[in-house]
């Protein structure tokens, strides 16, 4: 009889199980936020043409959050590639990081809505900080415990480790942008997605591919 801590390959199976159906939700949530403009508001085609301007805002945070949500989906599948067994405490650490998916779309909404606001942008980046610390955190004990798979050499497990840093470098220097403009700070952080979810996108394929 297994115990309740023993590490086994059925614990990470169940942990990529919840993983997906949270970020679905979450990109589902997402677009929500991108309501119709009021039919009675709208008189003509112009009327049309202003509200749908007027929710510039909101296609900007989603786009921004569905390459966050895109970049971690990508991170945890290739983690999860390379984790041959889990815990609970690892299904713990899991669920952490899943709590903080699961507030993006809250801290997206804040951002669409109070866009002109430093105080939104620091939240949408504390957003992305908490879940960079809960991923490495997991992507830590798994690799001290022994839980990664046995051909993963160390040059791997160094590459998601800095994978991880490095775009939180880059996330707090977007940040910290809104001292001149919160609207420059969401641009470079956007930029800096993309770019991270192109490299990740094509690493997970070679992945697969090769």
């Amino acid at each position: 009889m297994k115990r309740p801590l023993e590490a086994s390959a059925e614990g990470r199976g169940r942990i990529v199980g919840i993983t997906d159906g949270v970020f679905a939700i979450a990109l589902t949530l997402i677009v929500l936020e991108i309501r119709v403009p009021a039919h009675e508001t709208v008189h003509s085609e112009h009327d049309l043409l202003v509200a749908i301007a007027a929710l510039a805002p909101r296609f900007l945070t989603y786009a921004l959050s569905f390459l966050t949500l895109t970049i971690f989906w990508f991170g945890q599948q290739a983690q999860h590639g390379l984790i041959a067994k889990s815990d609970r405490r690892l299904a713990t650490l899991n669920l952490c990081f899943l709590a903080f998916i699961a507030l993006l779309p809250f801290s997206t909404d804040l951002l669409a809505d109070f866009l002109e606001f430093r105080t939104a942008v620091l939240v949408y980046w504390l957003n992305l900080l908490m879940l960079g610390v809960t991923l490495f955190a997991s992507w830590r004990y798994a690799d001290k415990n022994g839980f990664v798979a046995e051909d993963a050499d160390a040059e791997t497990k160094r590459t998601v480790y800095l994978r991880i840093i490095k775009a939180q470098i880059l996330w707090a220097i977007g940040a910290l942008l809104c001292l001149i403009t919160p609207l420059l700070s969401v641009g470079f952080i956007l930029v800096v997605q993309l770019i991270y979810a192109t490299a990740l996108r094509g690493s997970l394929l070679r992945k697969v591919i090769g």
